[in-house]
């Protein structure tokens, strides 16, 4: 165990950053780019790149900015097509500001845009890996990124940015995920509702109590909170990058972090054995077709062992899914503890659910796999 001295000062050797920007930091109330705020986010970045680090930045605000152009901020809240319309106007906006204030400080930016089918698609994912290590290490760029809220659709949007934020982390094997955001970092409890709430310091794990602490969004237009903040911590941590939720409108924040002070809140990298590219594509990228419910053994083997999931141990199949899809893997509780490839379609997990390896045969007529989900095909999250 890292105690927390020891885990902050770790931060000062961070040589690939993300910085996340939320919707309430990057506009003003009235829907204009908050220029006096992000100015100095802005100067820290191209600081931390003039010293030889390499820093992406992945900015929420352009719904917002886009409302407000359009005379549409403060009214009802916006559906999906006004969403859209919005993004388009205000996203012209946030990069037209996002280029001046770089400009100023010798530093290029690069736009990518994003939808729900760059990360889901196993070949997109990768391509985007391509784009971004040579703007980084051979450029000098900072890659301003935002999802193309423009064109993405129910059912295929990424969510929200932090959760892109932590995505992009892991994508490029970031050492630090930092996410300013307008609170002081994650609380036990809402500090607006709960005197008694207390700032959290330092997570080693993210537990299900933890979980239950946070919150949606209270924001009619952003579409993250506390809840969002946390799970994309999770992420984050779990692909081997360490994660801070930070209060951005602190002047100097991001060297503050990385000089080690105790501000925010310090999600600590849960290994330092990263999951490959592809593992970490079916674990928080990929879109699961179908769930297994396993039963205690099960869970214990795959989440201690690192085991394959049999057939025996598989309690419940829900969703119809093929050979070859990605299938979410629970324990008797409900909870997701991994996620991997499946070897049978839906209709052949119910079939031998339960059944030992050796009768598989009897009851489908053929017997491709002795697993369910081979360990090389299985990430537990």
């Amino acid at each position: 165990m890292m105690d927390t001295g020891t885990a902050r000062a770790a931060l000062a050797t961070a040589a690939r950053i993300v910085v996340k920007v939320g919707s309430n930091l990057v506009a003003t109330p009235e829907g204009a780019f908050n220029r006096a705020l992000l100015a100095g986010v802005v100067g820290e970045i191209a600081g931390l790149v003039g010293d030889g680090r390499e820093v992406l930045l992945v900015t929420s605000g352009a719904v917002r900015i886009g409302l407000a152009k359009m005379g549409l901020l403060g009214g009802p809240k916006p559906d999906l097509s006004v969403r859209q319309a919005a993004a388009a106007v205000g996203q012209v906006e946030l990069m037209t500001c996002y280029n001046a204030l770089f400009a100023e400080r010798g530093c290029l930016v690069g736009q990518l845009l994003l939808t729900g089918d760059d990360i889901t698609d196993r070949a997109r994912y990768l391509h985007i890996r391509n784009t971004l290590l040579p703007l980084l290490r051979r450029h000098q760029v900072v890659p301003v990124i935002n999802e193309n809220d423009s064109v993405s659709v129910e059912g295929v949007q990424i969510g929200e940015n932090d959760r892109l934020a932590a995505l992009i982390a892991g994508k490029v094997q970031c050492d630090l995920l930092i996410s300013l955001c307008d609170v002081e970092g994650f609380y036990t409890g809402d500090p607006t509702r709960d005197p008694d709430a207390r700032l959290i310091s330092e997570v080693e794990v993210i537990t299900p109590a933890l979980e239950k602490m946070a919150g949606g969004s209270s924001s009619g237009v952003g579409r993250g909170g506390m809840r969002a903040k946390l799970t994309a911590a999770k992420i984050a941590t779990r692909m081997g990058a360490h994660a801070v939720m930070a209060p951005g409108r602190h002047p100097g924040i991001i060297g503050r972090v990385l000089a080690g002070e105790a501000v925010g809140t310090l999600f600590t990298a849960r290994t330092a054995a990263r999951p490959g590219a592809r593992k970490q594509w079916l674990g928080f990228a990929a879109a699961a077709r179908g769930l297994l419910t396993v039963d205690a053994g099960a869970a214990r083997a795959l989440v201690e062992r690192g085991s394959s999931l049999l057939p025996v141990g598989v309690r419940g199949v829900e969703g119809d899914f093929r050979a070859g899809d990605v299938v979410a893997v629970a324990d008797a509780q409900g909870k997701e503890i991994a996620r991997g490839l499946v070897n049978y379609s839906a209709d052949e997990m119910r079939r031998i659910a339960g059944q030992h390896t050796g009768q598989i045969e009897q009851i489908l007529g053929y017997h491709p796999y002795d697993e369910a989900v081979h360990r090389d095909n299985l990430i537990v999250l």
